[in-house]
C-alpha cells in the first residue's frame, strides 16, 4: 500500500463516526402526534427527553392543540398518525364510523382524592354542589369530552340536574381567567391548571370538589388513538412507539413530586415549576382494558351519548394491552 493510499483508507475510517449519526437521523420513523398541555402527557414528553423514542428508531413531532377531540379531525385526514385524546371523544368518532383503535395507554382517575381534575367556582358565590349550579354557565375544555361527562356526572351526584347546566367551552389556560371575571360560573380543570388557578386567583376561587374521583374513581381518562387501518399494516412501528412511551411513563412514575418531573411539566404546559409543586397527579399506566372501555359507554350512555359501539376487546390494538 503506498503512502497515499494509506492516508485515503485512514481519512475513509476517520470519516465513518462522523457520518453515523446523520446515518441513524435519516433512518427514524416521524410520527407526529397531537397533544394537549395538561400532566397527562408528562411520559411522552419524558420519552422524547430521555431518548426512549430516538432508541426505538422513532422521532416525535408534536402539535398542541385546545383539547383530544381537538386533534381526532387531524388522524382521520392523515395531518397527525395519533392524537392523545379522552376516552369519550375517541368512543364518539368511533360511534360515528371512524376507524379509531386505542393505540396507547395513558391515565386513570385516582382511586383517592386529591384527583388531577376539580370543579372551581367563585369564592362567596354560594355554589357548594350541583344544585347551586342549575341554571349556571359550567366551562370544559369542549363540549361532550371525559371532563364534561364526568362534570355532569358530579352535578348530578350532588343534587343537581345536568340538562339545567349551560354547558360552554373554554380552554384549559383561559379558565381560571374567565371564572375569577365572571364569564362562566364554574370550572371543570385539569391540572396543572388546578393549581395554576388556585395560586394565581386565590383571593377569587375555591375548589368544591374532585369530579372524575368522585364520580368514579381509577377510571378510564384518556388514551393514544390511531387510525384501525394503519396499526393493522405498520403494527411494528406502533410496537416501537408504545415501548418508547411505556419507558417514559416508568421515568414519571419514578419522579412524581421531584424537581426533574415538575420542570418537564413547565416546558410543555408554560406553568412555572413553583406552581406546580401543589399538583394532584393522575394515575399513569400501560394498559388499557375492556372493563374501563365499558364503563365509559355504559356512562355516555346515561348521559345522552349513547349509540351503536363495537365490543371494547376489539377498540384495544396489541400495543394497548398488558
Amino acid at each position: 500500500m503506498t503512502a497515499i493510499t494509506r492516508r485515503a483508507a485512514l481519512g475513509a475510517s476517520l470519516a465513518l463516526p462522523l457520518a453515523a449519526p446523520a446515518l441513524k437521523a435519516q433512518s427514524l420513523t416521524k410520527l407526529r402526534v397531537s397533544v394537549i398541555p395538561v400532566l397527562d402527557v408528562a411520559p411522552l414528553h419524558a420519552a422524547i427527553r430521555q431518548g426512549y423514542f430516538a432508541a426505538e428508531g422513532i422521532e416525535i413531532d408534536t402539535s398542541t392543540t385546545a383539547g383530544g377531540a381537538t386533534g381526532l379531525p387531524g388522524v382521520v385526514a392523515g395531518q397527525f398518525r395519533m392524537a392523545f385524546t379522552n376516552t369519550v371523544s375517541a368512543l364518539l368518532g368511533i360511534r360515528e364510523g371512524l376507524d379509531f383503535r386505542f393505540a396507547a395507554a395513558s391515565v386513570r382517575s385516582q382511586a383517592t382524592p386529591p384527583d388531577n381534575m376539580a370543579i372551581l367556582v367563585r369564592k362567596g358565590s354560594g355554589i357548594t354542589s350541583g344544585k347551586q349550579l342549575e341554571g349556571k354557565r359550567v366551562a370544559s375544555n369542549t363540549r361532550n369530552n371525559v371532563v364534561w361527562l364526568r362534570g355532569m356526572a358530579w352535578i348530578d351526584k350532588t343534587g343537581g340536574d345536568w340538562k339545567k347546566v349551560t354547558a360552554v367551552e373554554v380552554p384549559f389556560p383561559q379558565m381560571a381567567d374567565a371564572l375569577a371575571g365572571g364569564q362562566i360560573d364554574a370550572g371543570l380543570f385539569s391540572e396543572p391548571f388546578v393549581t395554576a388557578a388556585l395560586q394565581s386567583h386565590g383571593d377569587k376561587l375555591e375548589r368544591i370538589g374532585w369530579f372524575i374521583q368522585e364520580t368514579a374513581p381509577s377510571s378510564s381518562i384518556a388514551q393514544y388513538v390511531a387510525m384501525k387501518e394503519d396499526l393493522e399494516k405498520n403494527g411494528e412501528v406502533f410496537e416501537r412507539f408504545a415501548r418508547g412511551l411505556y419507558k417514559g411513563t416508568d421515568w414519571v412514575n419514578e419522579r412524581l413530586g421531584k424537581p426533574e418531573l415538575l420542570e418537564l411539566i413547565s416546558g410543555f404546559s408554560r406553568v412555572p415549576v413553583e406552581r406546580l409543586k401543589d399538583c394532584g397527579f393522575t394515575v399513569y399506566v400501560k394498559d388499557v382494558t375492556e372493563a374501563e372501555i365499558a364503563e365509559v359507554i355504559a356512562t355516555m350512555t346515561r348521559y345522552g351519548l349513547g349509540g351503536r359501539f363495537p365490543a371494547p376487546s376489539e377498540l384495544i390494538f396489541r400495543t394497548a394491552k398488558a
